[in-house]
């Protein structure tokens, strides 16, 4: 039986977004890795009437509940009691508990206030946790509750919100309890990401329709982040071995749909792709970028103290005029007896640094739109974004296309379209991309 979690968050910093809630995270990973699927993450304030509920609540449609917060001796620290109240189990005094609270003030020197009793007050039937460094201590209860399905059990603790006391008291004491007495970690949830760039959310689904199916096994879930997919595959299995012969299948199924989309497997980012690469191939890569928030030479730039081998060089231009003056200067534009364009201003410019630099790549894109120009943007933002790909010993490749997206996403957007370009190239597929006649010859 797989095992159901709910993390239950209590006290009304919270609520009210003055503090932000990083033990459920905390909780939510720990669990996960003991093969327990955490089904609900619940947030509550401070009000008792609430809290019995949220406690009735998650204990009928969870095995295993863990509460953080209120716990402390002051008059907004309501746990116990709710719990008490949720389940109908009087408060009684644990001896032990106070002897522990008591000797901590004794070490500290300081007097124990009356209303700190109360924390050596604990639901009949249920165990302490100990609280090593907090006077505080936990509370391990187990709970009959009928309302979903007969005889439904729920183990449910309770620990201090202090996220350095919850965490010390859940890997010494409740995961400990969870192993030997509900069995968890005998199967674990384990996961194998595949990242995917040059195409969108629904078009993923719309080539794996299938894949997405709640009731599949193994799962696989998609998130998006500054224009990045991440294919999360996941599947409870006892050993690893198991795990990756489950889910090999379904990652033949992603890559022969998707194809060159995907980019990479685990935590990897294209410009981390890219770069690896060019480092294996000991390729030397000269980058330049036209306009506002240039992004692909700064992202490679921060991996050039890992490059054993190839080199990372970076050209800036500040705008697009500047660019062709650049050209003009050195009698480029003029040689060729036409009007310079963006197009290629940006290929002569990126044939002109691969040979002075002795180059084997330089990837030249832009132009990148000014921060004003997408605010001002009536609809959603969009520009047109031209890459140029300077090679030795072969044609230039250039292309032009028309991206749109939210101001946040935008740029993130176009910087990896020209890393996408470059990498499409490096492997031997083609983007779309025309080969232009060089300038150099």
């Amino acid at each position: 039986m797989s095992l159901r979690a709910e993390i239950l968050s209590i006290g009304d910093e919270l609520t009210s977004g003055q503090r932000l809630d990083t033990n459920s995270q905390y909780l939510s990973q720990r669990l996960s890795d003991l093969g327990i699927h955490v089904r609900y993450h619940t947030t509550v304030g401070d009000e008792f009437s609430d809290n019995v509920l949220a406690f009735r609540a998650a204990a009928a449609r969870a095995h295993i509940v863990i509460a953080t917060g209120g716990l402390g001796p002051t008059a907004d620290d309501l746990t116990r009691e709710a719990i008490s109240e949720a389940f109908s189990l009087p408060l009684e005094m644990r001896p032990e508990a106070m002897a522990h609270i008591e000797s901590l003030f004794a070490l500290r020197k300081r007097p124990m206030p009356e209303r700190n009793r109360v924390q050596a007050m604990f639901p009949q039937t249920s165990k302490i946790i100990p609280n090593p460094h907090g006077t505080a201590p936990g509370i391990d209860l187990e709970v009959m509750v009928e309302d979903r399905e007969p005889n439904h059990r729920c183990r449910l603790f309770a620990l201090p919100g202090v996220p350095a006391e919850m965490i010390e008291m859940l890997n010494v004491t409740v995961i400990p309890r969870l192993v030997q007495d509900q069995g968890a970690g005998a199967v674990q949830w384990r996961y194998h990401t595949l990242k995917v760039f040059g195409i969108g959310e629904s078009d993923v689904e719309q080539l794996l329709p299938d894949l997405i199916a709640r009731n599949r096994i193994p799962r696989v879930g998609i998130t998006v982040s500054k224009a990045t997919i991440t294919l999360r595959i996941a599947a409870q299995t006892a050993s690893q071995a198991e795990f990756e012969q489950l889910v090999a299948p379904t990652v033949r199924e992603i890559r022969d749909a998707l194809g060159d989309r995907v980019f990479g497997e685990g935590e990897i980012e294209l410009h981390e792709a890219v770069h690896q690469i060019l480092d294996e191939r000991s390729l030397r890569l000269g980058v330049i970028e036209v306009g506002a928030s240039c992004r692909i030479g700064h992202m490679l730039a921060k991996l050039q103290s890992h490059t054993q081998r190839g080199l990372v060089l970076s050209q800036w231009f500040a705008c697009e005029s500047e660019l062709i003056r650049y050209l003009e200067q050195d009698a480029i534009a003029a040689s060729s007896g036409t009007e310079v364009t963006l197009q290629s201003a940006l290929a002569q410019a990126a044939e002109k640094i691969l040979e002075r630099n002795d180059l084997d790549r330089c990837l030249a894109a832009g132009v990148y739109p000014t921060l004003r120009d997408v605010a001002s943007a009536e609809t959603i933002p969009y520009a047109d974004f031209t890459m140029c790909l300077a090679r030795r010993d072969a044609p230039t490749k250039t292309t032009t296309v028309s991206l749109g997206g939210h101001p946040d996403v935008l740029y993130h957007r176009l910087a990896k379209t020209g890393l996408n370009f470059l990498r499409l190239d490096l492997i031997g597929r083609d983007s779309r991309a025309q080969e232009t006649r060089s300038h150099r010859a």
